[in-house]
């Protein structure tokens, strides 16, 4: 599936997702905006949510962090850098959401779901940031 498309797949799903859990989300007007959704907090707080796919290879969730578009010169990337509050992070593969505040890491993540052969401190595991473990946010 085309990149674009296999795109607007995942903002679909996430939607539906948040829905199913009886969250209330808002879709800006137009494709201007730096966030792809706007969701409201139990506590009635309003958060800026970037929708993302993640894949999964060799035992890990991956996604970027940074915006890719295409214009005469090729293809620029842009960090959110504050324009967003969470990414909301879809995996296909697994059928899972995961939510991941925009400052805890910088331009690409990964979250591991398998054991990995030499375990790091570092580890990023994937339950850990599972929606549901995660929302609501500070909660």
């Amino acid at each position: 599936m085309e990149s674009h498309r296999k795109g607007d797949l995942t903002e679909a799903v996430v939607i539906t997702e948040l829905k199913r859990r009886e969250i209330p989300v808002s879709v800006p007007f137009g494709d201007n905006e730096r966030y792809d959704l706007v969701v409201e907090t139990p506590s009635e707080s309003f958060l800026r949510v970037q929708v993302k796919t993640g894949w999964l290879t060799d035992g890990v969730v991956q996604f970027h962090g940074k915006s890719q578009h295409t214009n005469a010169s090729g293809n620029t990337y842009e960090q959110y850098d504050g324009d967003v509050d969470y990414f909301a992070v879809y995996c296909h593969e697994l059928d899972q959401l995961y939510w991941m505040g925009e400052d805890e890491f910088e331009t690409r993540a990964t979250l591991r779901v398998e054991e990995p052969a030499v375990v790091q401190p570092a580890i990023n595991w994937a339950a850990d940031y599972e929606f549901d473990v995660r929302w609501p946010p500070g909660g």
